[in-house]
């Protein structure tokens, strides 16, 4: 019985292991002649003279024997000896240079796909939605597509290249060497056949080795980055984790090490074997030919060429069987790439443009719920509240309240399983997503800390109008205040921060100013803050908060917040509990309402009754 979609339609038959390698063979092929195709046409032009050229050796080789032969008993004959050895001379001259041709094509051919495939990675990346890169059921494939793409493509060419190259070796050699000895024809298959089946299944074993150690791998890089990495090194070094964080590295190198060490095994012992078949046969031949030689059914020149072209045959089958299973191996880590790169999300891109907004943008949610990817339970059921252009909301509720996951909603980096999200009057889905970007500005509770100069890092919030701009960065670092902390630093804005290239590394807070000037450069006409003060000193946010409505003048301004003395900037409190909308109103409303927020404020108050000595919470900020 076929099995059926859930709209009801057959569902396709999986391709068959064979068929599939096979196709992606020539997916990767089709892209390499796309992106370089003087490179694979002169690979493979150089692919045939070479392989070609055994065989003419081995019969020039034989001319050359007979000729010697000839003259020593004619020596009229002799004539023709200088001829072979210079014939001789050029082939073997034209088989050095096309080595180093081949070699050099390679190389480059290498360099071009890895270019062009590690860009198309990341490009393909940076279109999937966030949800997509989040699930860590994802990240594996992201690994496996990212680990040396062009590499391995170029690889599975090259080896792809090897086969037929020695392919056509062995043919033309088996087809010189039928004619001096006929057994060679069932030699050949009888023991090669058996040896790629054997290449071929310890290929796949291979691949599905390091396809299962994938995650592992990556916690064995977790593991190295946590003990050697600058910003862990402080708490590791005060809990003394290393030898526990060297325990677990070395246990997970240790287990990569004896599995490859049994396949290694594995490949040595029937190598072997299949060696030691072919030899005994090709050289019981060998010896059958010679005796053939004394009898004088066969000529010296047949035995000379029977010795050089037996030994290179089966170097040649035995290069093409194990390039043909390298190529395998080498098919399946493409398979990765070509299905990361063929990955879509579901959500269509909007088409719609926002309509032109002064004062703010207005923002309506209707009904928004949602669930992240694998979980039953939603985060958010049934969200429902409205924000007036100019407004500033406060988003309120305890750790796993869902605040975090609504910002990023409005921001349009999810969609919501059900409901709408309004902003400007047009549905959020519908709105095109450049359009979308250009309006709204988001400073991250766990905003990045860029390595690159102090301008760049603020200037990376509207990068392609201001990092050609140096006096509008220096404007946005003046207007978020950050102007001291840039003056303290060696070259000012010029001054490259970060631990990995920079001249300077800053506090948290002070990454935090930088991220704040970073959300306020870009001109939107809704600022989303995501704990904005959460790595500020008191003062710091003072400061912050006296200059609050300057900062977001003709801005709509959505707040997430744990700090009463950031949400008391708010005119609008939304809270959140279990997912839902708990109540709303403004500070001195909910306080009075004795509800989920005044039992938060009281306990906030309690852990933390010197906060308002600086400013109380329930006071509102200056609106002028």
């Amino acid at each position: 019985m076929n099995q059926r979609t859930s709209n009801g339609r057959p569902r396709p038959r999986a391709a068959s292991p064979r068929r599939q390698r096979f196709a992606t063979a020539l997916w990767g092929l089709r892209l390499a002649w796309a992106e370089c195709r003087l490179l694979v046409a002169g690979s493979g032009a150089v692919m045939v003279v070479r392989g070609v050229l055994p065989a003419v050796l081995a019969l020039v080789l034989k001319e050359l024997v007979d000729a010697v032969v000839e003259a020593l008993a004619a020596p009229e004959a002799a004539a023709t000896v200088p001829v072979w050895l210079v014939a001789i001379f050029v082939l073997a001259l034209v088989e050095g240079i096309t080595w180093f041709q081949q070699r050099y094509l390679d190389l480059r051919l290498e360099d071009e796909l890895e270019a062009h495939l590690s860009v198309a990675v990341v490009h393909h990346a940076s279109t999937l939605s966030l949800t997509f890169l989040e699930d860590p059921g994802r990240r594996d494939l992201i690994d496996r597509a990212r680990s040396n793409p062009g590499q391995r493509l170029a690889g599975l060419i090259r080896q792809l290249r090897i086969t037929v190259t020695m392919g056509i070796q062995a043919a033309s050699l088996l087809a010189v060497l039928v004619v001096i000895e006929p057994w060679v024809a069932v030699v050949i298959p009888v023991v090669s056949i058996p040896f790629l089946g054997f290449q071929w299944r310890l290929a796949q074993r291979r691949y599905d080795e390091q396809h299962a150690r994938v995650t592992k791998a990556r916690w064995s890089r977790y593991y190295s980055d946590l003990a050697t990495g600058p910003y862990e090194a402080p708490e590791t070094r005060i809990l003394d984790l290393g030898p526990l964080l060297l325990r677990r590295y070395r246990s997970l190198l240790e287990g990569f090490r004896d599995r490859d060490k049994s396949l290694h095994r594995g490949d040595l012992v029937g190598s072997s074997v299949a060696t030691l078949v072919l030899v005994v046969g090709l050289y019981g031949l060998f010896a059958r030919l010679a005796f053939d030689v004394l009898q004088g059914s066969a000529t010296v020149g047949d035995l000379a060429i029977f010795t050089g072209a037996a030994g290179r045959l089966r170097a040649s089958v035995d290069q093409a069987i194990r390039s043909l299973s390298q190529a395998l191996e080498e098919s399946l880590f493409v398979a990765n790439v070509e299905e990361f790169l063929g990955t879509r999300t579901t959500e269509v891109r909007g088409q719609r443009r926002l309509p032109p907004s002064t004062g703010g943008s207005s923002l309506r949610l209707l009904d928004v719920s949602f669930s992240y990817p694998g979980r039953d339970r939603p985060v958010l059921s049934g969200i429902s509240f409205e924000v007036r252009p100019g407004e500033t909301t406060a988003l309120v509720g305890e750790n796993g309240a869902g605040k975090t996951t609504l910002a990023k909603l409005i921001a349009g980096l999810y969609r919501p399983d059900e409901g709408s999200i309004l902003l400007d009057g047009v549905e959020l889905r519908d709105v095109d997503p450049d359009d979308l970007r250009d309006r709204v500005s988001f400073i991250f509770q766990s905003f990045g800390r860029y390595e690159g100069t102090a301008a760049e890092n603020i200037g990376f919030g509207d990068w392609r109008r201001l990092l050609d701009r140096p006096d509008e960065i220096e404007a946005i670092a003046r207007r978020a205040g950050i102007d001291p902390l840039v003056r303290a630093l060696p070259e000012g804005l010029s001054t490259l921060l970060g631990r990995r290239f920079g001249q300077v590394t800053l506090s948290g807070g002070q990454w935090q100013q930088l991220a704040l000037a970073r959300g306020l450069a870009r001109n939107g006409s809704l600022i989303i803050l995501d704990e904005p003060t959460a790595n500020l000193d008191p003062r710091a946010e003072y400061e912050i908060f006296l200059r609050f409505k300057a900062l977001v003048a003709d801005r709509t301004a959505l707040i997430v917040s744990h700090r009463f003395s950031t949400i008391a900037m708010a005119d609008n409190i939304i809270v959140l509990a279990d997912g839902r909308v708990a109540e709303s109103g403004s500070h001195a409303e909910l306080l009075a309402r004795e509800g989920t927020y005044a039992a938060l404020y009281r306990l906030h108050r309690e852990q933390m009754p010197n906060e308002g000595q600086l400013r109380d919470p329930g006071e509102r900020p200056d609106r002028r």
